[in-house]
């Protein structure tokens, strides 16, 4: 099975998968910080990793921004393939759902 490709325009629109954004200092340290955590992800641009970690902080934590989880989890990661391989979340704080259910697609 081929490495699964995170694609960035799960979360921008398409053709914006580059693009820096526009972030105030501390969220874009933040995101500079996930880039680094997540080579899965490092080919994006700051647009999609920081509109990325906000659906998935709403999403999952139910919270704007989760600065609290700027470390390696395979949660985050999870939940982006869930979202590029089946659209909107709608489980709300069931994290164990995304880690079950996703973990497999994505991992070696």
């Amino acid at each position: 099975m081929p490495n699964f490709i995170f694609n960035p325009e799960t979360f921008v629109t398409p053709g914006h998968g580059s693009d820096p954004g526009e972030w105030n200092d501390d969220d874009r340290k933040d995101i500079t910080t996930l880039r680094y955590l997540y080579p899965e992800i490092a080919h994006w641009g700051d647009l999609a990793i920081g509109s990325a970690f906000g659906s998935y902080s709403f999403d999952i934590l139910e919270v704007q921004w989760a600065e609290w989880m700027i470390k390696r989890d395979d949660s985050f990661l999870n939940y982006c393939c869930w979202r590029q391989l089946y659209g909107e979340w709608q489980f709300h704080l069931d994290i164990d759902k995304v880690d079950q259910e996703a973990s497999h697609l994505w991992k070696i």
